[in-house]
C-alpha cells in the first residue's frame, strides 16, 4: 500500500507543478486515481469527469485543441456506447 501511496503522491506532485493549460495534467491525474483506486483506465475517467473543474476542462481542451480532439475520437471510437464523450454536429462534448 505504501508504494502505491508513494506513487499517487508522486503523480500529484508533477501534475501540480503543471501550468493550468498542460494537458498532460489530465494523464497525470488519471494515473493518479487509477493508482489510488486501483482501477481502470475508463473508471478513473468517469470520477475525474464527475469533478465540475474537470469536465469544463476535458470540455475545452477536445475542442481546442487538435491532439485532444484526436484522442478523444480515439476514445469513442475505443469504448463505443460507453464512452464518456460524444461527437455530436462537429462538437465534442462530455456525456
Amino acid at each position: 500500500m505504501r508504494d502505491r501511496d508513494a506513487l499517487a503522491r508522486y503523480y500529484r506532485e508533477l501534475r501540480e507543478k503543471k501550468g493550468s493549460d498542460d494537458r498532460d495534467r489530465w494523464v497525470l491525474q488519471i494515473k493518479e486515481l487509477r493508482v489510488t483506486h486501483n482501477c481502470s483506465n475508463l473508471d478513473a475517467e468517469r470520477a475525474a469527469l464527475a469533478e465540475p473543474i474537470w469536465r469544463r476542462w476535458v470540455e475545452h481542451y477536445i475542442n481546442q485543441d487538435s491532439r485532444c480532439a484526436k484522442m478523444a475520437r480515439l476514445h469513442i471510437r475505443i469504448n463505443g456506447d460507453a464512452a464518456l464523450i460524444v461527437e455530436k454536429d462537429g462538437k465534442l462534448a462530455v456525456r
